[in-house]
């Protein structure tokens, strides 16, 4: 983010790249061969979303071009107002769904009022990041770099299955090190939820699974930490 005088030139770059990702996973969606009745709603929903990103995006770089003097900001400003905007549109979502319950009963409607709010609750996740990688930023910037995670032992597998118990211990053992080489790589917990609420999702049943909940996140960055070098013990991990 560092760079950018125009905080809409951000917010625009955001909108553009998660309006991308909804789209895309619609078409996955659709082409995946699951019934109809677990695609369409769910697809609709995404396209709906995408579509409000790209007329979000116009009003972004209307207002932009519309303002011959761009006051550079500092890069928390910038970051502060990309949180809100993210914040704003999980508001929107979320009235969406609200709006669509409202004095009914019926059960497609309902379904598709709890796709926005799932879709709001990702945005707020999205939200979380950014701020948790500003928050990263600033740090790094004010202490030399921290110790590199360790690569994962088995023990802290076996210690990870004790809060998914549901969770075959061999599917542990390869998550483990893809969350570790992620956290080495600067991923925040917000982050690193996000990742797994959308690749573990199961779309027939439209459940957050359990390696995808957040306290199990920080449970198990919390035990990559500990893995690390004994003499850092007491050194914060970025």
């Amino acid at each position: 983010m560092p760079g950018y005088a125009d905080p809409a030139a951000v917010i625009v770059m955001k909108f553009r790249d998660l309006g991308a990702l909804l789209t895309r996973n619609a078409a996955l969606l659709e082409a995946s061969g699951l019934p109809d009745e677990v695609v369409a709603l769910r697809s609709t929903v995404y396209r709906d979303v995408a579509a409000q990103l790209a007329l979000l995006v116009e009003v972004e770089a209307e207002q932009a071009a519309g303002n011959p003097l761009v006051v550079p900001l500092r890069d928390g400003d910038v970051e502060a107002l990309v949180v809100r905007r993210f914040e704003r549109l999980a508001g929107q979502l979320t009235a969406n769904a609200r709006a669509l319950i409202k004095g009914t009963s019926e059960p497609v409607t309902r379904r598709r009022a709890r796709i926005y709010q799932d879709v709001a609750s990702q945005v707020r996740m999205l939200a979380q990041h950014e701020a948790d990688e500003a928050t990263a930023r600033r740090t790094r910037s004010q202490r030399p770099a921290s110790t590199v995670l360790a690569a994962v032992p088995n023990q802290v597998a076996r210690q990870a299955a004790t809060r998914a118990p549901r969770v075959r211990a061999v599917f542990l053992d390869k998550l483990l090190p893809e969350i570790a080489k992620r956290r080495r790589q600067g991923w925040s917990v917000a982050r690193l939820t996000l990742w797994l609420r959308t690749t573990l999702r199961d779309p027939q049943t439209d459940q957050v699974h359990p390696c995808a909940q957040k306290s199990f996140v920080s449970y198990v960055i919390g035990l990559l930490a500990g893995a690390t070098v004994p003499a850092t013990a007491g050194q914060a991990v970025a």
